[in-house]
C-alpha cells in the first residue's frame, strides 16, 4: 500500500468517524495505538512550510459544533487540523501528524 493510498484511506474513515468523534479539547490526546500524534504545529505553518491541502471533510463533532477537518501532506509527511468552523466554537484548532501505529513494522520498500 502507498502512502497516498493510506492517506485516502484515511481521509474517507475520518469522514465517517467525524460524527462519533468525542469534542477536542484544548489539550487533544490520542489513544496510544493511534495513528496520528498530536502536534504543536498549526495550519498556517504548515502550508507556509510546502504542505499541499490534499482534502477537506466537513463534519459536526459533538457538542463542539461544526468542525473542518483539513488533510495536508508534503512528500511523505502528511497531517490534519481540525478546525472549528464557528468563531465561538468550544473547542480549539488542533493538528495531528500521520505515524505509524504503536506495534505496527514498518513498510518495505
Amino acid at each position: 500500500m502507498t502512502f497516498r493510498t493510506a492517506a485516502l484511506a484515511v481521509v474517507t474513515a475520518s469522514s465517517t468517524l467525524l460524527a462519533a468523534a468525542s469534542p477536542l479539547s484544548a489539550n487533544a490526546q490520542t489513544p496510544p495505538d493511534s495513528q496520528w500524534r498530536a502536534s504543536s504545529l498549526t495550519l498556517s505553518t504548515l502550508l507556509q512550510d510546502g504542505y499541499k491541502i490534499v482534502a477537506v471533510v466537513n463534519g459536526a463533532r459533538g457538542n463542539a459544533g461544526p468542525t473542518d477537518t483539513i488533510f495536508v501532506q508534503r512528500d511523505q509527511s502528511a497531517f490534519k487540523c481540525l478546525d472549528p468552523s464557528s468563531p465561538d466554537a468550544k473547542s480549539k484548532a488542533a493538528c495531528f501528524e500521520l505515524v505509524q501505529p504503536s506495534g505496527a513494522a514498518p513498510e518495505s520498500k
